[in-house]
């Protein structure tokens, strides 16, 4: 008896959603739907700091005085290292869940480009928000934006849609009015949007969600002069896509491809 295997096909819908990626909620997309953090590694942290204290009663090694590490200094430390493999496969599973629901709906995903070097960066040497700060750094850790982002645009182009980053300097879209394009400098702690223009109020994210979804489709910029510029994946063109539309080739050209 012979069985054919049928390798199944990832399937994505028809929609457009705008994606922000942050500390204060993991993922708030153009539609309003939030994703908050996981907090996986604050969950973990109590259970780190009580096996790193046991660890820091034991006999550390000395590799310049040449003493070796006792049998339970690296004991307690196996099992610190034993929660935190735990806590990256729990961020890994939940990375590939929330990448996969955004998918299912959405064929063209906008999202900003982010330096994550920069964002994650240490606070400078007598800072005043040093804790503040750190804190901040482990949120975003926590998420794993950039993995986050990768898997979200693996996905999406490999049945087929569109992924776009557009340039968060030039866009600034925290600051800029979705409805009017009206920009703003907000605070941080300012986490509603509101406009002049008379547009309801917006969760801060969700707003700028829609700002890149925008951009994205070209309302309002000229993305035909700049998408290939802003977009690390040459399938985010907007010529490619109205290329293809007007062929009627709902997927993605062979020569289309990451750069």
């Amino acid at each position: 008896m012979t069985v054919k295997c049928v390798p199944v096909k990832a399937q994505t819908g028809t929609g457009a959603v705008g994606l922000d990626f942050g500390s204060y909620h993991a993922v708030a997309d153009s539609e309003g739907n939030i994703v908050d953090r996981p907090r996986f590694i604050k969950q973990a942290q109590e259970k780190v700091n009580q096996l790193a204290k046991k660890g820091r009663r034991k006999k550390a090694p000395n590799f310049k005085k040449r003493i070796k590490a006792s049998r339970r200094w690296k004991k307690a430390n196996k099992a610190v290292s034993k929660v935190q493999a735990k806590v990256a496969r729990q961020r890994q599973d939940w990375q590939h869940k929330v990448a996969l629901d955004i998918v299912r709906s959405n064929s063209f995903i906008a999202t900003e480009k982010l330096n994550l070097k920069n964002l994650t960066k240490k606070a400078k040497r007598g800072s005043k928000r040093k804790r503040q700060k750190s804190g901040l750094n482990r949120n975003l850790l926590d998420v794993g934006i950039g993995n986050l982002k990768s898997l979200i645009k693996y996905k999406v182009t490999e049945v087929g849609g569109i992924y776009i980053e557009v340039p968060t300097k030039k866009l600034a879209p925290s600051q800029t009015c979705p409805s009017c394009n009206a920009r703003r400098k907000k605070d941080l702690s300012e986490r509603i949007h509101t406009c002049d223009c008379g547009i309801e109020p917006l969760d801060r994210d969700v707003a700028a969600a829609q700002v890149m979804l925008n951009y994205a489709r070209g309302l309002g910029t000229n993305l035909l002069q700049d998408a290939e510029s802003s977009s690390s994946t040459n399938c985010g063109s907007m010529r490619q896509l109205g290329a293809k539309k007007s062929v009627g080739d709902p997927g993605v050209s062979p020569a289309c491809r990451t750069t």
